[in-house]
């Protein structure tokens, strides 16, 4: 089973979260400006295709605090990134955070 997080504008993550139930997703959990659930993943293009108010659809890779930016890279290099990217794919990367 995967995880997806699809970001949302603040204020419409129930009605997202709405929409993931009718398309029969499980562990559907709305938070502030996000809705996290689990499903396969043919369910990726599915909700891409289905949902109105959500963004995009991202996988989680993996997850870890990171208090600095040292514990950002470290916990960045440690998700086996082979696993999903030929050896030499160009791979920006773009931190946020909510709630910090």
């Amino acid at each position: 089973m995967l995880e997806f997080v699809i970001p949302c504008l603040l204020g419409l993550e129930s009605l997202v979260g709405d929409e993931i139930r009718k398309l029969g997703l499980s562990d559907v959990r709305v938070e502030n400006g996000r809705v996290l659930c689990r499903g396969e993943a043919r369910d990726i293009a599915r909700l891409n295709i289905n949902l109105r108010c959500g963004a995009r659809v991202m996988l989680v890779l993996g997850q870890f605090p990171a208090r600095t930016f040292e514990e950002l890279f470290q916990g960045t290099r440690a998700i086996a990134w082979e696993d999903y990217l030929p050896r030499d794919a160009a791979f920006p990367v773009k931190g946020y955070s909510i709630p910090s």
